[in-house]
């Protein structure tokens, strides 16, 4: 049997590498102590102090090395939990056992709140469901920054604002110590973690490394988790978007077919009844269909009232089908205007509707193409005319031509007649057309403006007409003519009657070129030429010194006279003091001479001030 070595007896090393208590350890210094001479107690001490510290070491390594096992256990077990509460509620319950602490919880980041979803150790059920902005409280500093931080006692701490529903929830769990720590997945914190004592501590740097492992730990985890559970969601949608995806298939399958037949209707040329022909023959239930509700078939009139309420209800808008007591109404429609309905009678099936729906566009392209060969014989004919009246042929015989091809009659006698709209209604054309003009009248559009050659031997004629008619359109008649050149030079003088008649203000009214008085001279550029020369002669030293002094001489002059030479009116008129207006008099008689105060004279430069103002407005459209 060995005999027993005494603590005395086995040194510090020794006593290190049996892991001995630190009684032994304190045993042994005062026994090496009570043995030496003064001069040696201190290297006795130096040798205690040290095997002391490394003992403290050894104790932190293995504490360090249990915690190191603890957690990678923790994070085996984290990587086995399917569901995001209970994985929540497994990370709390592994923080609150690791580190010691009385409480633990957690919360998520949404959007711009942090809400706490669960705890343990929790006094209360306070804590679960509060919500923080991320400027608020210790959970807005650890977002914000993307690190952990603590506090020894988060009741008075000082570097954060406090909100009063946190607040109350912390006094009532007694919280005091509390380190925080974010969990981050790549670059995005998607929440924190908590843990708390109910006494005032300091965290050292290993408990917040050691929580801050943890942390990351559950951040993966549940990134894990909630990108399962997104996926069995995705899963769930697809499997039912592949349902109705089979289920479509099989409407689609029923359409093509339902569209190839249409389509081979439509390219027969067949026509809109052989259409609904088919719907009836396909859907096996009587199909008609309507312009309006104003006139229906004989077959309709038993079901006229619900007819009637079903395509005036299309008509207002909003639907595109309408079921009314085995009536299936269907609109048809082109370009957002309705084109009339579709009906079916019987008993309303899913598979009626959808027929309707597909004959629909069917029915309108059919429409349509009636509308587009009407058109394009229109626009033909407008191109003709438009032809003759801008580029007239060089030669008699390509004039005579020219007049057929755009409808007229080489031999007649024509007056050209151009409008404008002056309202808001721009379907001048169709109004033209609806008049009581003579026969082989040819009506067109020109850009945004409407004309109408009428055979006629005057325009007086034509202009009674058109003031009979009321049209909201200012109407420009020109001169009667005969032949390509005399009409395009006729289409001219409309337009410039048209221009000359919005110049002045007058909208709406109808007017020949001979019925603008002395404004026809407006439409000569000749005429407009001598005006030029005219107003430079009497009046231009009153231009130059207007143009020099900036004073506006004739306006004043131009007020003056229409204003009957009452200069307290026309001072009023134009904004100025009378004291002003004299001024300004005495400068035009200086530069007119005061033989422009003649009745005659002042007269002249009224008419011809009038004349100038209308051309200038006029511009370059009548040139």
């Amino acid at each position: 049997m060995e005999t027993p070595v005494s603590t005395a007896d086995r040194g510090w090393m020794e006593l290190l590498l049996d892991d001995a208590p630190l009684d032994e350890l304190e045993t042994l210094r005062r026994t090496l102590i009570d043995g030496s001479t003064p001069s040696d107690r201190a290297t006795v001490e130096r040798e205690a102090n040290a095997a002391l510290r490394l003992r403290a070491q050894l104790d932190q390594r293995r504490q360090r090395s249990r915690e190191l096992a603890a957690l990678n256990d923790i994070a085996v077990r984290l990587t086995t939990v399917r569901d995001d509460r209970a994985l929540l509620q497994e990370v709390v319950d592994q923080a609150r056992q690791l580190l010691g602490v009385d409480l633990a919880y957690m919360g998520s980041v949404y959007d711009e709140e942090f809400v706490i979803e669960v705890t343990s150790g929790a006094l209360t059920p306070n804590l679960v469901g509060i919500r923080l902005a991320l400027d608020e409280g210790l959970v807005g500093l650890i977002v914000r920054r993307s690190a952990p931080e603590w506090t020894p006692d988060y009741q008075s701490e000082p570097a954060f604002r406090h909100i009063t529903g946190a607040d109350s929830a912390a006094r009532s769990e007694n919280m005091r110590g509390l380190l925080g720590v974010p969990l981050r997945v790549a670059d995005r914190v998607i929440g924190a973690l908590f843990a708390c004592k109910r006494q005032e501590r300091a965290f050292t740097e290993s408990e917040i490394a050691l929580l801050s492992a943890l942390a990351a730990h559950a951040a993966i985890a549940i990134e894990n988790v909630r990108s399962l559970e997104r996926d069995r969601d995705t899963v769930a949608r697809l499997e039912a978007v592949n349902a109705e995806l089979s289920q479509r298939t099989n409407e689609l399958e029923q359409i093509l077919q339902w569209d190839r037949t249409l389509t081979q209707v439509v390219l027969l040329g067949a026509g809109v009844q052989r259409l609904v022909q088919e719907v009836a023959q396909l859907s096996r239930q009587p199909a008609y269909f309507v312009l309006d509700e104003s006139a229906l078939p004989a077959e309709l009139m038993p079901h006229a009232d619900d007819v009637t309420a079903a395509v005036r209800e299309l008509r207002a808008g909003g639907k595109d089908h309408i079921a009314r007591r085995g009536v299936l109404a269907q609109r048809v429609a082109a370009a957002g205007e309705m084109l009339g309905a579709l009906l079916s009678l019987g008993a309303e099936q899913p598979t009626t509707r959808l027929l309707l729906e597909r004959a629909a566009p069917a029915i309108a392209l059919s429409l349509a193409e009636e509308r587009a060969a009407g058109e394009a014989t229109r626009r033909a004919r407008d191109a003709f005319l438009v032809d003759l009246l801008t580029h007239p042929a060089a030669t008699e015989q390509d004039e005579r031509r020219q007049l057929r091809l755009a409808g007229l009659n080489p031999d007649t006698t024509y007056c050209i007649a151009v409008a404008t709209a002056a309202g808001p209604d721009t379907s001048i054309r169709t109004a033209l057309e609806n008049l009581p003009l003579p026969p082989g009248t040819v009506a067109a559009e020109h850009g945004s403006r409407a004309l109408a050659v009428v055979p006629a031997k005057n325009s007086a004629s034509v202009q009674a007409v058109f003031t009979s008619g009321r049209l909201d359109a200012t109407i420009g008649i020109a001169e009667p003519a005969r032949g390509a050149k005399a009409l395009a030079h006729a289409y001219v003088e409309a337009q410039q009657t048209v221009d000359v008649l919005d110049t002045l203000g007058r909208s709406g009214e109808v007017s020949s070129a001979r019925g603008l008085g002395i404004y026809r001279i407006l439409l000569s550029h000749l005429a407009r030429e001598h005006l030029d020369e005219l107003t430079e002669a009497q009046l231009g030293p009153l231009m130059a010194e207007q143009s020099k002094r900036g004073v506006p001489l004739l306006e004043t002059l131009s007020e003056y006279l229409a204003h009957g030479r009452h200069h307290a009116a026309t001072a009023s008129s134009l904004g100025v003091h009378v004291n002003t207006l004299y001024q300004r008099l005495d400068a035009i008689d200086r530069l007119l001479g005061p033989d422009w105060r003649d009745p005659d004279k002042a007269l002249d430069l009224q008419v011809l001030m009038r004349l100038r103002r209308t051309a200038d407005l006029l511009g370059a459209r009548t040139r």
